[in-house]
């Protein structure tokens, strides 16, 4: 008998909702193939058999699972496994037939009263019973999962409620509402970012003219687009055996004292923010020093492409030594990222700006210029070695 269990994830999360199962309770399946899709707050991962058997559930599509969690059992069919005592006595605790929740305080989801729609987790019912969201808006989102942060975010447009908005208006504005996951996620690691991370920020002005005609050419050459960000990422991955420390990762040694040391990255692994308006994601270019620029345009187009669909997967997220901050509303002037915890550096790419200034000769010409910040764990990177590294990298792009 082997227990399929919960894994941990991540570090942002201490619970997965379980979206869907790959593979029939009872269905053979073999060592490796995926048989289920576990949710993050911000991807869904899929986990495999690991043996050959027959697969018995313990857990229910919309369950809430914690790492650890016994979720299935894959026997070899000798004898019943655990799961079946569990799901007989799930049944045992009945079901309301008006609409299919379970009577059982165990459950942890229910399909949309009256119909054969989604499963709805406990907290996101408890939120629409709340809010009175109409079941309506619940099954226009089209997914087989509701999780509390879909109805959170039916909340924030303010079209999920099932009552009059005019006549809601006053106690509406009163009301509290919760953070989506992938925000709450982004709020965990700001909140570790500044409670343990002593960061210190600089700032450097590329003329950014001859980068963004250089992005041109190559994207007509290559016929991908290629822009600053692409320039940016393999400027900053060429610079990885140079400035070792801009991608180290800090290590607090255990017992007394707790002296801070570096664990050396043995590549280039580049973060590189996406906010497709779902909410902020940095998946993650591994061994960005061994892609060419038209591989790196491909990749972050994809990443795009995943954060409108919210098809991240954790392997896409995971692995960062180092962020790429991109701040692209043409008001911004100057961004300060936040170093993520594990990392000593992260650089801020602001809009472009049109300014004038004076030529060597004397003469006035306008010119496109950009910021450049960098934000830098201060245990480990000092501001000369900053300044230089960003010195490099404004360098690295014009090349």
């Amino acid at each position: 008998m082997t227990e399929l269990r919960v894994p941990k994830l991540n570090n942002n999360d201490t619970e997965y909702v379980l979206v869907e199962w790959l593979a029939e309770d009872g269905a053979g399946v073999l060592k490796g193939d995926p048989v289920v899709v576990l949710e993050t707050s911000k991807a869904a991962e899929e986990l495999v058999a690991e043996a050959d058997g027959v697969l018995r559930r313990t857990a229910e599509t919309g369950a809430t699972c914690v790492p650890g969690d016994v979720i299935a059992h894959i026997s070899d069919g000798s004898a019943p496994p655990p799961a079946a005592a569990g799901l007989r006595a799930a049944s045992a605790a009945g079901v309301d037939e008006a609409d299919g929740r379970a009577t059982d305080a165990g459950e942890t989801a229910a399909r949309v009263p009256g119909s054969s729609g989604p499963v709805i987790t406990a907290p996101a019912q408890a939120l629409i019973d709340e809010h009175g969201v109409d079941p309506a808006r619940i099954r226009a989102l089209g997914k087989k999962v509701i999780k509390r942060a879909d109805v959170a975010a039916l909340l924030e447009t303010g079209t999920g409620a099932g009552i009059d908005a005019g006549a809601g208006s006053a106690s509406s504005s009163s009301q509290t509402r919760p953070l989506p996951a992938v925000q709450r996620a982004v709020a965990a690691a700001v909140t570790r970012s500044h409670h343990t991370i002593p960061a210190a920020f600089t700032a450097v002005k590329l003329d950014a003219g001859p980068a963004i005609a250089r992005a041109r050419a190559l994207s007509k050459e290559a016929r991908a687009l290629i822009g600053l960000p692409e320039l940016l990422v393999a400027a900053v991955a060429s610079l990885h055996e140079q400035f070792p420390m801009c991608f180290a990762e800090p290590v607090v040694a255990d017992g007394p004292g707790g002296e801070l040391a570096v664990r050396p990255s043995p590549a280039p692994n580049v973060g590189v923010t996406v906010d497709v308006g779902h909410g902020l994601y940095v998946p993650v270019l591994r061994g960005a020093d061994r892609l060419s620029l038209t591989e790196i345009a491909q990749r972050l187009t994809a990443y795009r492409t995943k954060a409108l669909r919210g098809a991240f997967r954790e392997e896409d997220l995971a692995g960062g030594n180092i962020v790429v901050t991109l701040h692209t509303d043409a008001a911004v002037l100057l961004a300060v990222p936040i170093v993520f915890p594990g990392q000593t550096c992260a650089l801020s790419l602001c809009a472009p700006q049109h300014e004038f200034a004076l030529d060597p000769a004397g003469n006035i010409v306008k010119r496109t210029t950009v910021t450049l910040g960098l934000a830098f764990d201060h245990r480990v990177v000092n501001g000369r070695e900053a300044a230089m590294f960003l010195n490099a990298v404004r360098k690295a792009i014009t090349a």
